[in-house]
Order: structure tokens, then sequence, then C-alpha cells
């Protein structure tokens, strides 16, 4: 199954002040984890007790924390930050 990644509320707000740099790191981090939201090698659990809430990095100065709906088939995205 490939999901579909989905900008909550608080990420919209955080993703509209991102450098162009930042958003297309985003983006292709993004498309790679719907893919495969559990792959280790992308993102990794927040909390041991929850496989589906994962944070992941956008290159060397990033990372979003998101949720896996399986019903929805949705990689829900919660929150983005970037150093830069």
């Amino acid at each position: 199954m490939t999901f579909r990644a989905w900008l909550e509320p608080a990420a919209v707000q955080q993703v509209h002040n991102l450098p162009d740099e930042a958003l297309n790191e985003l983006v292709r981090l993004m498309a790679r984890v719907c893919d495969d939201p559990y792959d280790a090698v992308l993102s990794l659990p927040v909390r041991p007790d929850d496989p589906t809430e994962r944070m992941a990095e956008i290159g060397d100065r990033g990372f979003a924390e998101f949720r896996i709906d399986e019903q929805a088939g949705l990689v829900r995205i919660y929150a983005v930050a970037w150093l830069g």
C-alpha cells in the first residue's frame, strides 16, 4: 500500500515559513516515507509503545513528526522543524 502525505493544520503553518530548500527536502523525504512509512532508514518511532508515531530527519537541519493512519492510508504530518 502506498500512503499519501497529509499536513495537519499546525504543520501547514510551520511549512509556510520554510525556505525553498527545506520545503524541497521535505517533499522528497515524504515521498519516500509514503512508499514505506515504517522503513527504519527513513524514520524512527517517537515513542517505544507506538510504532505509528514517527520522526524523520529533513536533511541535516530539520525533522518532521508524523502519525501513520493505516485506515485512511495517510501519513499525517503534525510537526515540522527547520534550523536554518
